[in-house]
């Protein structure tokens, strides 16, 4: 039986979210933009936070308690899959629980989508017996970027899919009504390898500007001067910058959910370049200056946001800590109980006298907001190490405005 999607869409259908995270935070908000949602988490300290976020908004509902979803028309699966921590595959116990979650409370005619980031083929492996119990099946890679105000979630084409044509047009029905552009896809493998492809693609071109700015380095040559330069080429090119290396949810680890089931050594070897790269500058640091204190500004692992995940600047900050080096960090934006092993250094004392007097180095990471990088022009004794592009008063302004 095909069921009518209007039909469906004319009863005030219930979405349900669950794992109510960064990425389903963003859902949540979306879909509570057409439809009645109700934003699940096993947290209940997640929960209360949520509850707070959203007061006053009457059809958005949060809860613990995984009944309150039941005959959902919709469910988004946004839990977290995580490496296993020798590398060999995805701990897919979060999606595990969440899909037999999911399934007891769902009705005949309900469909559940997968947000979450899986290998090719984990969403038909999980979610396709569900088909045949009358529920249609789906994958939509999430495309949420930590940090990011624009374009707003909704304003980003969302690519779907569906484990048949009905599925499709289910999914397609739910997500053209919140989603200003829908991307439809062939089959479910073609939107998993299409999330994977675009993070890859960045861990790659990352890798290769790092590779060259080191390589800049040798010969005198600034590389942000270089890169400026070759992105005038109004066609075949794209501009990365070098840094410390990659973090977040997404890049560091979206590799390795490849290689769990594909042979790409290029990528293999990007991904291994820039795990290893934190620590080899925090060497290289080391064997130049030979310090006794270091100040690291920027520990979020991009500008604008407080998220540390897989950051490469706690890599850093361990190796330098491994060799004798003690370590400071400045980012108005982490709070030091993210960071318990390194002393976070307070507003007040970021000025030029005390950089001078107590620092040998200062590392400059990352341009994050609201750094006022004017204080190291005055420094004159402390050495200061830019692993970003040097921030000056014009790129402050941008910063400036971007956080407004």
């Amino acid at each position: 039986m095909v069921t009518s999607t209007t039909k469906i869409l004319d009863t005030r259908p219930t979405v349900a979210v669950c794992g109510v995270g960064y990425v389903g935070v963003h859902l949540v908000e979306t879909f509570a933009k057409a439809f009645r949602v109700v934003a699940f988490d096993i947290s209940e300290a997640r929960c209360e936070t949520l509850r707070r976020q959203f007061k006053g908004q009457a059809n958005i509902h949060v809860t613990s308690d995984p009944s309150h979803m039941a005959g959902f028309d919709l469910c988004c699966i946004s839990v977290p899959t995580l490496l296993l921590k020798d590398k060999t595959g995805i701990d897919a116990s979060y999606v595990a629980k969440a899909v037999k979650t999911v399934s007891k409370y769902a009705k005949q005619g309900s469909t559940i989508v997968m947000e979450s980031s899986v290998t090719v083929g984990m969403t038909r492996k999980y979610l396709g017996h569900l088909r045949q119990e009358g529920v249609f099946v789906g994958f939509s890679p999430e495309r949420v970027d930590p940090g990011r105000t624009f374009p707003a979630c909704d304003e980003i084409p969302k690519v779907i899919s569906g484990i048949d044509e009905e599925s499709v047009r289910m999914v397609g029905a739910f997500y053209m009504e919140v989603f200003q552009t829908v991307v439809p896809v062939s089959t479910m493998e073609t939107a998993e390898m299409c999330k994977l492809y675009e993070n890859c693609f960045r861990m790659i071109n990352i890798a290769y500007v790092n590779e060259i700015a080191d390589e800049c380095a040798k010969h005198g040559i600034d590389p942000h001067e270089m890169i400026d330069a070759s992105a005038t080429k109004p066609f075949g090119f794209m501009p990365f910058r070098p840094g410390l290396g990659v973090g977040g949810h997404c890049i560091p680890v979206n590799p390795w959910y490849l290689f769990t089931n594909n042979d790409l050594p290029l990528l293999q070897q990007a991904t291994l370049a820039s795990a290893e790269r934190p620590a080899r500058k925090a060497r290289e640091l080391y064997d130049e200056y030979d310090p006794k204190r270091v100040l690291v500004i920027g520990m979020a692992f991009k500008p604008g946001q407080s998220v540390i995940s897989y950051s490469p600047q706690e890599m850093f900050v361990r190796e330098l800590q491994k060799l004798g080096v003690e370590v400071f960090f400045y980012d108005p934006l982490v709070e030091q109980s993210q960071i318990p092993y390194c002393t976070k250094l307070s507003s007040a004392d970021f000025t030029e006298s005390f950089l001078e007097d107590e620092f040998d180095v200062v590392a400059v990471t990352m341009p994050q907001h609201k750094v006022d990088f004017s204080v190291l022009d005055g420094l004159y004794k402390t050495e200061v190490k830019w692993y970003c592009c040097p921030v000056t008063p014009a790129k402050m302004d941008e910063q400036v405005s971007a956080s407004a």
